[in-house]
């Protein structure tokens, strides 16, 4: 079928129903003005539903009348364009001799700067695999200013420095015991558990000296508030434990949360989120205040070594056994897998300055996980180096 068929068409539809509704208008008793078969149905009838109905009737009849008179019209002017298309380039031919052909100026201002560019570029890889070779991790740490993240290694009792940048190593401490976990207060000194020795270290990260803070039977998590304390969670016990870092009585903060209590993590508004490796894969939420407590959720099957906060009401944190990286909300327990194929995962950091996620394995590994990729609907998949 031509265009001039199907305007032609559209044209003649229209015009019938445009002599149609002129028909209706014209054989309609009370058209136009009202008639006196219209006033003595009113008479008979309640005078306002008649008016509301019929009136109402008559007015949709004008209406439709031009309506469809201007359908016509235009279907007539479709079928000029589409046969004679220079109908359409004389008015663009009219309108560059008016006002010239069009003009495009791109000022340096318009350029993309490099930095720009380079960032685009970044924020488009959603996973590196930054250092391999650093031992069965048990615990790991970021401090952005430095940007280097520090790897403890439980086989090698040692604490390993990976500068983020460039996948940099070196050995920041060793002869630490046997370590659990690692935290950094981002002034030079990091703090690490030693499981089997029961004690918190304080580790110099220029000279790589340590020594003794408290002694915590079972000690394996460690989260610090800031203001010279730090919270160590009891592997063996199913305690929370409240140290001073310049001296002072340790004190328990929480008890009766089981064995295999993990990693830990503070929220700075006087609460506590720690992981439990048992099968349960649980996160409970611990009030600082009084030692009060309540299960977040629980990650099926999971074992729930480390949790980290983002600050905005979600929780990270890792399934040991299956390699997985879940992405929690606080507020309710709504959980799901953002990330999987982390190897036997131990280490878990997060880098809200810079949008990174850390995760470390026993196979050696030290993962960086773009942020906002793993917030994504669908989140990273499985990671392959």
């Amino acid at each position: 079928m031509s265009f001039k068929n199907i305007f032609d068409n559209g044209g003649d539809e229209a015009g019938s129903a445009e002599q149609s509704a002129q028909k209706l208008n014209d054989g309609t008793p009370g058209a136009g003005d009202v008639s006196e078969a219209v006033r003595k149905m009113e008479s008979e009838r309640d005078p306002w539903l008649v008016r509301q109905t019929a009136h109402g009737a008559f007015d949709v009849m004008g209406f439709l009348d031009p309506l469809f008179h201007n359908a016509q019209g235009m279907a007539a002017a479709q079928r000029q364009v589409s046969e004679d298309p220079s109908a359409t380039s004389t008015m663009a031919s009219s309108t560059t001799k008016a006002f010239g052909p069009p003009k495009v100026s791109i000022s340096d201002e318009d350029m993309p700067k490099l930095e720009d560019v380079a960032k685009l570029i970044g924020n488009k890889r959603s996973h590196t695999l930054l250092a391999t070779g650093l031992g069965a991790s048990e615990g790991l740490a970021v401090d952005p200013a430095r940007d280097t993240a520090y790897v403890a290694d439980r086989s090698g009792k040692k604490l390993t420095a990976v500068k983020v940048g460039t996948g940099a190593t070196r050995v920041a401490a060793s002869a630490l015991g046997d370590i659990g976990d690692v935290e950094v207060d981002r002034q030079g000194t990091a703090y690490t558990t030693d499981y089997t020795g029961g004690r918190l270290l304080a580790v110099d990260l220029s000279s790589g000296s340590s020594h003794k803070i408290a002694d915590i039977p079972g000690a394996y998590g460690v989260a610090l508030t800031g203001a010279g304390k730090a919270y160590v969670a009891s592997w063996s016990t199913g305690q929370v434990v409240e140290v001073g870092l310049a001296g002072g009585q340790n004190v328990t903060i929480a008890t009766g949360l089981g064995s295999g209590l993990g990693g830990i993590a503070l929220d700075g508004k006087g609460k506590a989120y720690a992981g439990q490796k048992d099968g349960s894969g649980k996160l409970y939420e611990i009030n600082l205040a009084d030692g009060t407590h309540r299960v977040v959720t629980a990650l099926t099957g999971a074992t729930t070594i480390r949790v980290e906060l983002d600050g905005a009401g979600r929780a990270y944190a890792i399934d040991h056994a299956n390699g997985r990286l879940y992405e929690i909300t606080l507020a309710d327990g709504a959980q799901r897998v953002v990330a999987s194929g982390l190897g036997t995962c131990a280490g878990l950091a997060l880098d809200t300055v810079n949008g990174w996620i850390y995760v470390s394995n026993v196979e050696g590994q030290l993962w960086q996980i773009n942020q906002r990729a793993a917030q994504a609907l669908g989140g990273v998949g499985k990671l392959v180096p």
